[in-house]
């Protein structure tokens, strides 16, 4: 367990399981909890012993969006110093680690939470939670990239009514549009993190980061583009020693 102020830390076994914790605020981001989130992913990042990271939360809330309550929230700062040097770094290091990152949601994700969720590589969330874009009802659009995550996923007309209207996308509506991998009951979330945790553990580290980089290039590149990439990349997969181990066990199993 290490020591941060505003998220909890544990490795078990190959998991980092980060639990962001202020509970009392939903989970809203100051700048305790932007440091030590930035720092809980980084060091899961580079734990050579971790293949996969949780991402969950405390309380009944994902996260609020940013504390407007705080000293220094964006009315009273420069907001785009903090969005580039603070936000940033957060969803950077979700979207570029090689290891998978699955976003556990007990309830809502709204604001640059959401686009936390969002960034995830896998998304479980409670039967009652939600997305909720809040920005147009005190007169801001959204950040933290998620207008570009909306799009990718909704298109421009859904995108847009949602972030204008401020609007809400349910659970079942998240796991119907691909943007959740599977809706439980509150309780059993971190179970259900755990389970596909578990599988991806047992998976080829190379190949799955390789997957990973694939995917998050594809948004942009052209289909040649990705192809040339997978061409180069499977032959690295080829030879790692965790496929050759694979590919053996495989023949024998069938032989």
């Amino acid at each position: 367990m290490s020591n941060y102020t505003a998220v909890e830390y544990q490795a078990r076994d190959a998991v980092a399981w980060i639990h962001m914790n202020r509970p009392d605020s939903l989970n809203a981001f100051n700048e305790d909890l932007r440091r030590d989130l930035a720092a809980a992913l980084r060091q899961a990042a580079d734990d050579d012993a971790i293949k996969v990271v949780v991402l969950a939360a405390n309380g009944r809330a994902f996260c609020a969006g940013a504390d407007l309550l705080e000293d220094n929230s964006p009315d009273k700062s420069d907001v785009t110093q903090q969005l580039l040097e603070s936000y940033k770094p957060i969803l950077d290091t979700i979207q570029n680690m090689p290891k998978p990152v699955i976003g556990v949601a007990p309830g809502v994700a709204a604001g640059v939470g959401a686009s936390v969720l969002m960034s995830c590589d896998q998304v479980v969330m409670a039967e009652e939670s939600r997305i909720y874009m809040a920005f147009s009802h005190i007169g801001l659009v959204p950040d933290g990239g998620a207008t570009w995550l909306l799009f990718q996923t909704l298109g421009y007309h859904r995108a847009f009514a949602l972030i204008t209207e401020g609007g809400s996308i349910s659970a079942q509506e998240c796991l119907t549009l691909g943007l959740a991998r599977t809706v439980v009951p509150q309780d059993q979330t971190e179970q259900a993190a755990a389970e596909i945790a578990a599988t991806l553990c047992e998976r080829s580290a190379i190949a799955t980061a390789e997957a990973k980089a694939l995917l998050r290039q594809a948004a942009t590149a052209s289909y040649d583009e990705i192809f040339q990439a997978e061409a180069i990349v499977q032959k690295r997969c080829l030879q790692s020693d965790e496929s050759r181990e694979a590919i053996a066990r495989f023949k024998n199993k069938g032989k």
